[in-house]
């Protein structure tokens, strides 16, 4: 840790100690930065030349349609696509999203607005899930209510954007 002056301090270390200091990831932590250095810029003007020299790697994506394709968040893209559709299983969709989230995560890619709430909202669903029937407790969903509702959500996200 080093305190070059007021209003911040900067972090490194090895990627254990990263991940453990700054569970949300570093481009999130960077993009927190700007904001605050924005909002300080009275107190402690340096600070935006500070925000500027660590921006960011991964923009923030806020629909659906504006994710970089080739990113862990497009192949969530995909797997939701694919799921609604009935292409792929609700084990193999519960399998895929949990991969691609964890590397959507360790890539530091990030989501805001109506994206952000439906992969956030998949999450929560996707917790009530159980791919294995003989493990279900009572109240997990079935594959049939998994797909129903993911579907719900998907339509939601696609009204939402039609009306913005």
């Amino acid at each position: 840790m080093l305190f070059p002056e007021a209003g911040y301090v900067l972090i490194a270390g090895t990627e254990a100690f990263m991940r453990a200091a700054v569970p949300e990831g570093i481009d999130e932590a960077r993009a927190r930065f700007g904001r605050y250095a924005r909002a300080m810029k009275k107190r402690w003007p340096y600070l935006q030349g500070i925000a500027a020299a660590y921006p960011p790697v991964h923009e923030a994506w806020s629909r659906p349609g504006d994710v970089t394709p080739g990113t862990a968040t497009a192949h969530l893209m995909s797997l939701l696509s694919d799921f609604t559709q009935g292409t792929i299983t609700a084990a193999e969709f519960a399998d895929g999203w949990w991969e691609a989230r964890r590397a959507a995560r360790s890539h530091g890619e990030r989501a805001s607005g109506d994206l952000a709430e439906l992969l956030d909202r998949v999450f929560m669903v996707l917790e009530d899930y159980t791919p294995d029937p003989e493990l279900r407790d009572p109240g997990d969903l079935t594959d049939g209510e998994l797909r129903q509702g993911i579907q719900s959500l998907v339509r939601k996200t696609q009204r939402g954007a039609e009306q913005g």
